[in-house]
């Protein structure tokens, strides 16, 4: 396999609708090949062979074989959330709650993927680029829920956002980590996940948010099962790749 040529022997100079297809497939093969063998079992070489290209064209792309595999998992993430449509508000405690069950139920039917995020996320070698990347991934839904808050004055003064929402992301990737390592049952895996939603809360919120969120840890545990909500359609009747 090697590079196109021009007559003269050069490289062609691809268009931007060529480079744009070709990361594409670069993409969409790295997330076949993280579904099928996990983050840890398919190689650079192998990848190259099933997006049919060059290694250097690779590594000019993405640079590392981290760096790609996170784009690709993030990209499968924004399909889900670009075709799932909930029938709660994600500004609200309940459409948090939600869609963190939602998005990680998915996580039990993809296991490689939830392995790969943590994998990447926790190790000492993944580039800040890198990181950032599926960081942004765990802060996004409950930063939209405590900016909504904070507007409805429901948000305790002292409160940084961006860090509150950091640790959220740091505490439940550590969760999936533990389910990934057999040390969680999928039952309580969900439930530690909710856990971290409405216990980061508790630590932030006031009034009416803070009566929520504890009406709603109080149910749990008296309960012992999770909130539900009406099931999430899928936009144009398509399904996205499963995601973390």
């Amino acid at each position: 396999m090697s590079e196109e040529k021009s007559p003269a022997g050069n490289p062609l100079v691809y268009s931007s609708p060529l480079i744009h297809e070709r990361r594409r497939r670069i993409l969409k093969e790295t997330r076949k090949l993280i579904a099928e063998k996990g983050l840890a079992n398919f190689s650079v070489r192998e990848l190259c062979n099933q997006a049919d290209i060059a290694q250097r064209t690779l590594y000019n792309h993405f640079s590392s074989k981290e760096r790609v595999a996170a784009l690709a998992i993030k990209e499968a993430f924004d399909e889900i959330r670009y075709h799932v449509h909930f029938k709660t508000s994600a500004t609200t405690i309940e459409g948090m709650i939600d869609r963190a069950i939602a998005i990680n139920s998915r996580n039990l039917r993809a296991k490689n993927y939830a392995l790969a995020v943590t994998t990447i996320y926790f190790s000492p070698t993944s580039t800040d680029d890198v990181w950032e990347v599926l960081q942004k991934m765990g802060t996004n839904g409950i930063t939209v829920l405590l900016e909504s808050l904070a507007e409805q004055g429901e948000i305790e003064d002292w409160a940084d956002i961006e860090e509150v929402a950091l640790t959220f992301s740091n505490t439940t990737f550590a969760i999936i980590n533990e389910w990934c390592l057999g040390r969680l049952t999928d039952e309580d895996y969900l439930r530690r996940i909710v856990d971290a939603v409405l216990l980061t809360l508790a630590g932030v919120c006031k009034g009416t948010a803070l009566d929520t969120v504890r009406r709603y840890l109080r149910e749990i545990k008296q309960t012992g099962t999770l909130p539900s909500f009406p099931m999430p359609t899928w936009r144009f009747n398509q399904q996205a790749t499963a995601a973390v």
